[in-house]
């Protein structure tokens, strides 16, 4: 993807955060993957603070592959030994990124900083199967309290 749309391009601008939403096949993995490599390469910003976040871990994945493969080409094709040495740094830190969707963003905030969102530290987020359940088990609850007061 060589010729970018003026959205791309204003996606691209790395002076502000953005939120990014567009269409599946819009090149939002593409944007995404350069705007994170613009910040960690060509700022002063560490790595540690940097986010990008997805809706879904396919998204999320693919973020992270296009990242990583984007530093190996970035490695083979920069001859700066001092850029090199950066690019190097950066891959060996990526696995430690937050590129991740925004549940696991949000529970890896709640574990860092239990105790300002007043919760358990050793909290367990609960699945999918189990937060239906608990819906239904307060939609009966609910609908119980309503119906005996009904019949009061």
């Amino acid at each position: 993807m060589s010729i970018l749309t003026p959205h791309q391009s204003k996606a691209l601008s790395i002076d502000k955060s953005i939120s990014l939403t567009a269409n599946a096949g819009s090149g939002k993995t593409f944007v995404l993957a350069q705007r994170f490599l613009e910040i960690i390469i060509n700022t002063s910003t560490p790595l540690s603070q940097v986010a990008a976040i997805t809706f879904t871990e396919k998204a999320a994945g693919e973020l992270y592959k296009r990242i990583s493969e984007e530093l190996n080409k970035l490695l083979l094709l920069t001859a700066d030994d001092e850029l090199r040495k950066r690019i190097e740094k950066i891959r060996k830190q990526l696995v430690s990124a937050k590129i991740s969707t925004i549940h696991s963003f949000c529970i890896d905030l709640l574990k860092e900083f239990p105790v300002e969102a007043e919760i358990d530290a050793n909290f367990i987020p609960i699945n999918e199967q189990k937060a239906s359940e608990l819906v239904d088990l307060a939609i009966e609850t609910k609908i119980r309290e309503m119906l005996k007061v009904t019949n009061e």
